[in-house]
């Protein structure tokens, strides 16, 4: 099963979570519209988190992200928390 991706979680650069008061790991969970930092020139300088888990799971109302999943930049997201959504 996919792990769910938190704060720091690379797609390519490091990804920033959106949840506040949803912590996995004592990190805020990566979410569809969570921003990866800058690695490269476009697409790779702006890019967002564009997938999500199947919808079956939100937290905090948002569509958490897991491993697998990819940014607008095409990388794959790697999630290291020891939590999983099937």
């Amino acid at each position: 099963m996919p792990t769910v991706a938190i704060n720091g979680n690379l797609a390519g650069g490091a990804t920033t979570g959106l949840t506040k008061r949803v912590l996995i790991n004592g990190q805020s969970v990566v979410c569809i519209g969570s921003l990866v930092a800058s690695h490269g020139t476009s697409p790779h300088d702006a890019a967002t988190i564009t997938e999500g888990n199947t919808g079956r799971v939100t937290m905090e109302g948002k569509v958490p992200s897991v491993s697998g999943n990819k940014a607008s930049c095409v990388h794959k997201l790697v999630g290291t928390s020891n939590v999983t959504i099937g």
